[in-house]
């Protein structure tokens, strides 16, 4: 599943769950194959983010877990007092559990 900003959906994408406006009105249901009425009636309705079955959009700001637990690292360096070196891990493995999460 992937959130991704109205300006990213293209018809043809799947929702992964039901769009909602402001008010709460459900606009579409889960699991529904998105159609340019759909995305304009969103737009109509205010909704700014729909999310989407899969990862159908690398979006510039995402980095890969690569890129992540490289970062955790960097940020970690140097680093040896216990308590510090367990948020890491616990940091570490919570990042792998969102990717995989992510590629659901």
């Amino acid at each position: 599943m992937q959130r991704l900003p109205l300006f990213y959906i293209k018809p043809g994408m799947k929702t992964f769950e039901e769009v909602i406006d402001a008010n709460g009105r459900v606009l579409c249901g889960k699991g529904i194959e998105l159609t340019e009425e759909y995305i304009k009636k969103f737009e109509e309705f205010g909704v700014k983010f729909v999310t989407v079955e899969g990862h159908p959009v690398d979006l510039p700001w995402e980095k890969t877990l690569d890129e992540e637990l490289q970062a955790l690292e960097a940020r970690f360096k140097g680093i040896t007092e216990e308590n510090l070196l367990e948020l890491k891990a616990i940091v570490r493995e919570f990042l792998i559990e969102k990717y995989k999460e992510g590629e659901k």
